[in-house]
């Protein structure tokens, strides 16, 4: 999957627990992600319906995250 949000960037995990965004030009090679895991009970901000799901790109050292709207299945983030 294309991990880069509509913003142009994507989510990094750092450290488990601790995201930040980053500018899609980060991810050199690539940016399609393969799916690590997912949490289909998930939360993003206001919203607990959601799917967290977990993507390795490679070339990057850090797993990239996306998140889904169980209702819709649009992607929020």
């Amino acid at each position: 999957m294309n991990v880069i949000n509509r913003h142009g960037g994507f989510t990094a995990e750092t450290t488990p627990g601790n995201t930040l965004w980053r500018p899609g030009a980060r991810l050199r090679k690539t940016t399609i992600g393969d799916l690590v895991s997912y949490d289909e009970k998930s939360f993003y901000q206001m919203n607990n319906n959601v799917t967290k799901a977990t993507y390795k790109v490679s070339g990057y050292r850090y797993k990239v995250l996306c998140w889904f709207d169980n209702t819709t299945g649009e992607r929020i983030a």
